[in-house]
């Protein structure tokens, strides 16, 4: 019996990429056996570097939009989707042929009730996969239904969220995460800002315990607990900027809700 086809919506959001998004994009080798019809969407937040243009050279269909945060250009982005299936991804994102042809074949058997599909990523840093430090399998929910999920709404960290049964993919894809310790720098200032926009009260009323303890528990946590050892130098690399992320978090904390009001 012949497969039946159906439609793919693949989504990327974009901010100064050009790095990644040719890789992302060239690794979208569905077929149209499955996915009769298929487009490329990459909302673009404006980009300095040559991330629109590529993506263009590369068959996606692009829209300019001024940044409103995760949540509000990833879910904007699912709105422009037209296929019966969407796949959100990120620029530093590739996709195996593998996966491509798991998630063809899964596609066709789904049965009405499930409304999306996990898929496990294989994170590199600094050239090197991590098999460990809690950064493996690393599942995300990145497929669904169209018209059936949403991201949420937090500042950073968003997930999607769908209202029917959901199924994992064997296969992974590849997260290209960070090149460089100043890339991480660089984005780690960004999402400790970004953490504020939404931080808990309790952790602002011991903010004490986070700014001390909760760093050296991150860094215990990281590279004993989840085997970060495992990975050698770059294992605690992971751990050691882990700990530091969660300092940086939380000593934002206190200057903005202890120090300015003190």
């Amino acid at each position: 019996m012949a497969a039946k086809a159906t439609s793919l919506s693949i989504v990327i959001i974009t901010l100064n990429e050009e790095a990644h998004i040719g890789k992302c994009l060239k690794s979208l080798t569905f077929t149209k056996k499955i996915f009769q019809k298929q487009e490329v969407i990459v909302v673009d937040a404006q980009s300095r570097d040559r991330t629109a243009l590529i993506a263009r050279k590369l068959g996606a269909k692009v829209y300019r939009r001024a940044w409103k945060g995760f949540s509000d250009q990833k879910n904007w982005a699912l709105s422009q989707a037209k296929g019966e299936w969407i796949l959100s991804l990120d620029a530093d994102e590739e996709l195996t042929s593998e996966l491509v042809h798991e998630i063809e074949r899964r596609i066709i058997t789904v049965p009405p009730n499930v409304d999306g599909f996990w898929i496990k990523r294989k994170a590199f840093f600094l050239g090197k996969w991590i098999r460990h430090c809690g950064w493996w399998p690393d599942a995300q929910l990145r497929l669904i239904r169209r018209g059936r999920g949403a991201f949420t709404n937090e500042p950073v960290h968003e997930g999607l969220e769908v209202k029917g049964e959901t199924l994992a993919l064997d296969h992974p894809m590849n997260h290209y995460t960070y090149d460089s310790i100043r890339q991480y720098l660089e984005k780690m200032d960004l999402y400790s800002d970004l953490t504020l926009l939404d931080i808990r009260a309790k952790k602002v009323k011991y903010w004490w315990y986070y700014l001390t303890l909760a760093p050296v528990m991150t860094f215990v946590r990281t590279y004993f607990s989840r085997l970060g050892l495992l990975d050698g130098w770059h294992g605690l690399m992971v751990s050691g900027l882990s700990a530091f992320h969660d300092f940086c978090k939380y000593a934002k904390l206190w200057e903005k809700e202890v120090w300015r009001n003190g």
